[in-house]
C-alpha cells in the first residue's frame, strides 16, 4: 500500500507541473493513511519527483522513513487532517490565477457562474499566515468545515480531499474558474444570473451535499 501511495504523489506532482500549477520550486501534496501522513520533499522540483523521496511522517510530524526532509509546509497538511478525520489528501500550490486572487486578498466568488456555485459556493480567503510557521494554517480553522478549497491569504490555495486525487481535481478546478472569472473582468466584466436562478444553484448545491 505504501507504495501505491507514493506513485499516486509523484503522478499528482508531475501532472501539477505539466500543468504549470507548479514552478521549480513550489507546492506540496500529502495522503493521509491512518496515523501515517506520506508528502512530497522539500526543494524538489515536482517534475522530477520519485516514489524514493516521498517523505513518511506520524500525525506529529516526526519523520518515519524517507532520506529527504518533508515539505516546508508540512504544518499545514498536518492541521488540515486534524480539523476534519474525513481528509484524507491535500495539496497546496501557488497557482497563477488563484494565486492573484490571494495576493489581492480577494475570495473567488461570483453570481455569474453556475459550476463555481454548484461546486464549491465560493472559495473564501484565509488570513494571512508566515509560511512554513504555525501561523500558516491558523487562518484555515474558520472555513474548513465548510469549504474544502481555501485561499491564503497572499501565499497560494490549498485543498482538502477524500484522497490526495480528489484533493487535486478540486485545486485544478478551481484554478481553471479563477482563471475564467479574471478573464471575464478583462472583457467588461461577469454578467450576474437573475436571483431566481442563483437560487436554483444554491439549492442544488445544497441537494448534493446531502446527498
Amino acid at each position: 500500500m505504501g507504495e501505491k501511495i507514493k506513485k499516486q504523489l509523484v503522478e499528482i506532482a508531475q501532472l501539477m507541473y505539466t500543468k504549470n500549477m507548479v514552478n521549480a520550486y513550489e507546492g506540496n501534496i500529502s495522503f493521509r493513511k491512518g496515523n501515517r501522513v506520506y508528502i512530497t520533499p522539500s526543494a524538489v522540483c515536482k517534475g522530477f519527483l520519485k516514489t524514493e523521496m516521498i517523505v513518511v511522517t506520524d500525525l506529529e510530524g516526526n519523520k518515519i522513513e524517507g532520506d529527504y526532509k518533508a515539505s516546508s509546509e508540512i504544518k499545514l497538511h498536518l492541521a488540515a487532517y486534524r480539523m476534519r478525520n474525513d481528509i484524507q489528501g491535500v495539496v497546496h500550490a501557488h497557482t497563477p490565477y488563484a494565486t492573484a486572487y490571494a495576493l489581492a486578498n480577494k475570495p473567488i466568488e461570483t453570481n455569474a457562474y453556475p459550476e463555481l456555485i454548484t461546486l464549491f459556493g465560493s472559495v473564501p480567503l484565509a488570513l494571512y499566515g508566515t509560511p512554513s510557521t504555525d501561523e500558516i494554517y491558523q487562518g484555515i480553522g474558520q472555513y474548513i468545515e465548510e469549504h474544502d478549497i481555501i485561499l491564503l491569504a497572499n501565499h497560494g490555495i490549498m485543498a482538502v480531499g477524500c484522497d490526495a486525487f480528489d484533493a487535486f481535481f478540486k485545486l485544478e478546478a478551481a484554478e481553471s474558474i479563477a482563471k475564467t472569472l479574471f478573464l471575464a473582468e478583462q472583457m467588461g466584466g461577469a454578467k450576474p444570473l437573475p436571483q431566481n436562478k442563483l437560487q436554483e444553484l444554491y439549492d442544488i448545491k445544497k441537494s448534493a451535499k446531502k446527498s
